[in-house]
């Protein structure tokens, strides 16, 4: 099972959110750079890097030169480790650029599953709805640029996007985790296994940044229904709310395990440590 750290960054600072929340935000005092090398040294596989400022409102110039810095760091300490990064990426362009650029993965979301829910039946009225029912205004131009884009991505770049599919009371949550529609995670990943997407991240928003622990029953029945539907080979990612080792422990006494946890604030918080965890959890394998 990886290991997987992450880097959560709001422009160049190092934070963790309570929910995705933008005004609960925990501030570290420590440079983008040095986590990213003290993970490397701990023995990780896998970063997880997220620009909530290119979530929230586009991306900035300054967030592309800490990446820049990461990806120079990881290449000197572990050219082996994986790359995954996400935060309001959109366009093709987008994904091809970032892995010309040395990033190994990159996470998609809302341009994703949006056009997956109008597949579905639901008209932009709708989606329109579900914004205005969480207090946003739909902006299709900024959500979902390239209406196509599910179709644009050749077969052989669907093995370097991760889908995020997280989930807020068995509904999908998107647009930072501000919106919900009500299509279940597990079904949203069958369609998307279908469509040739192989990797996945699943969270639960109500746990992730609470230090709250797991909720392993919603863990489950998602592994379940999605293991029903398929064999592997694919790639399922789990995140929101690790806190414990115990916790870790619970997902591989699972009869369905995920491939990695992300941790984050319990981290950050040193209720975790990352070299034990990599010691203990981390099977040696290729990410």
């Amino acid at each position: 099972m990886l290991i997987i750290p992450a880097i959560d960054l709001k422009r160049n600072e190092v934070v963790r959110l309570y929910k995705g929340n933008f005004d609960r935000v925990s501030r570290y005092n420590v440079k983008p750079v040095e986590v990213a090398r003290k993970f490397l040294t701990a023995g990780v596989k896998r970063l997880h890097i997220v620009f909530l400022w290119g979530a929230h409102t586009g991306w900035l110039s300054e967030e592309k030169v800490v990446l820049s810095q990461i990806i120079r760091t990881r290449d000197i300490y572990d050219n082996t480790c994986k790359i995954q990064i996400g935060g309001g990426l959109r366009r093709y362009s987008q994904i091809k650029s970032f892995i010309e650029e040395g990033v190994d993965y990159i996470i998609m979301g809302t341009s994703i599953l949006i056009p997956i829910a109008l597949e579905e039946g639901f008209l932009k009225n709708d989606i329109k709805l579900f914004y205005q029912q969480a207090g946003k205004t739909f902006d299709e131009e900024k959500e979902i640029p390239e209406v196509d884009l599910i179709d644009r991505i050749e077969y052989t770049l669907k093995e370097k996007v991760i889908i995020s599919v997280d989930y807020r009371k068995d509904e999908i949550a998107l647009s930072g985790w501000e919106v919900t529609i009500p299509l279940t995670p597990h079904y949203v990943i069958e369609k998307l296994l279908k469509k040739g997407f192989k990797r996945f991240i699943i969270t639960n928003v109500e746990r992730d940044g609470t230090l709250n622990g797991i909720d392993i029953t919603s863990v489950e029945n998602i592994f379940k229904k999605i293991y029903n539907f398929t064999e592997k080979p694919y790639e399922i990612i789990t995140s929101g709310g690790i806190t414990t080792e115990a916790d870790i422990e619970v997902f591989q006494h699972m009869k369905y395990k995920p491939d990695g946890v992300i941790i984050g604030k319990a981290l950050y918080q040193g209720k975790l440590d990352i070299r034990a965890l990599v010691k203990k959890f981390q099977e040696r394998q290729n990410a």
